[in-house]
């Protein structure tokens, strides 16, 4: 067997001033070493982002996945691969979800159901997913749809959305019955290593984050991307959540605990050095863009009117539905703060305004 590790160290600055400390990535169905019995695969994704990086971390007696990937068949067969051609023979033991994003559990029931592992996810994940994947039907609830119609959305896009909502139950495998509970602070021994649980919300409800002080390294899942920005977004069952204010004190949080040399390993992109530099302009973007869209507010204003002061990139008909819930996020943030008031025009879309 032959794993990717210490050749594959690098020294690229990012323009950000990250530090990104590989110069290759995986190609598929490869194991890259990070650190001492901690494994980088990356995985194709059917969607606009492309790809997720998936974490597999080595024990005496057997392995430890952490996040899966989509159900797809091209995912299964490199799994396959992998657990063929680098696992040595060694069970997985256990699956570890970061969150219910179909791109982090698509495949957790079914690598439970074929490899014998135990599934761990947080409490409100797991039941939240069981709920989604076991609801999941042809037709969004007619309180989805007018959740975007009062938004803004035009009818084409609205149909376009029906669509692929239909195509979303086949990204994702029946869950277990069963799991085991992540709770934050909890400590996990995984290996030679201890891992501590920590959660963050916003773009979750309990996202799972691992950090082993040993190797100073972070799983962060989609908590602290490099590049991108994770979707802060309201979703569709709760119209009045404020997850912007759960991420910002997430973010709070991690700058309290984390080592600013800690190696962060995102969901997508690189892993990189510098989560103190990333962590402040995510709380730099969010502030700067809430100070915007308060002024821009002074008139009353549809959530899809915002979408120019939010968004560099332009928002159709395949982003408009995460451009909506993360709009959303940012106007209801304000609500709570007491600066704009909501309310329902003629047609039934809500405007937003300036108190």
């Amino acid at each position: 067997m032959t794993r990717a590790g210490p050749k594959n160290q690098g020294d690229r600055m990012g323009s950000n001033g990250l530090h990104y400390p590989f110069e290759h990535r995986p190609a598929p169905g490869q194991l890259v070493e990070v650190a001492s019995g901690v494994y980088w695969v990356r995985m194709p994704l059917p969607i606009s982002l492309n790809h997720i990086n998936l974490w597999v971390l080595e024990e005496a007696d057997g392995w430890t996945i952490v996040d899966t990937g989509m159900a797809t068949d091209e995912t299964k067969m490199l799994w396959e691969t992998i657990i063929d051609r680098y696992l040595d023979g060694k069970p997985i033991k256990n699956v570890i979800a970061t969150h219910m994003h179909f791109d982090h559990l698509g495949l957790a029931g079914w690598l439970v159901e074929n490899f014998g592992a135990t599934l761990w996810m947080s409490r409100t994940e797991y039941l939240a997913s069981r709920v989604l994947i076991n609801e999941i039907s042809e037709e969004p609830p007619v309180d989805t749809v007018e959740f975007f119609r009062k938004a803004g959305v035009e009818e084409a896009a609205l149909s376009e959305f029906k669509e692929r909502f239909r195509a979303r139950k086949q990204f994702v495998s029946a869950l277990p019955t069963k799991f085991n509970r992540l709770v934050d602070n909890q400590t996990v021994d995984i290996g030679a290593h201890r891992w501590k649980v920590v959660i963050g919300e916003g773009h979750s409800p309990e996202h799972v984050c691992l950090v082993c002080e040993s190797l100073n390294i972070f799983i962060a899942g989609d908590q602290i991307l490099p590049r991108i920005s994770a979707n802060i977004g309201v979703r569709t069952v709760e119209p009045h959540s404020n997850p912007l204010h759960d991420w910002l004190a997430s973010c709070e949080k991690f700058l309290a605990f984390l080592n600013p040399e800690v190696m962060v390993l995102p969901s997508h992109g690189d892993p990189f050095i510098g989560a103190h530099t990333r962590i402040r302009e995510f709380i730099d973007e969010h502030q700067v863009n809430l100070k915007k869209l308060q002024q821009y507010c002074a008139e009353p204003r549809s959530v899809v009117d915002t979408f120019p002061i939010l968004f560099k990139s332009t928002i159709n008909s395949g982003n408009i539905v995460i451009a909506v819930m993360e709009a959303t996020a940012h106007l209801n943030y304000l609500v709570f703060a007491g600066s704009l008031a909501a309310s329902t025009r003629a047609d039934g879309i809500t405007t937003y305004q300036v108190r």
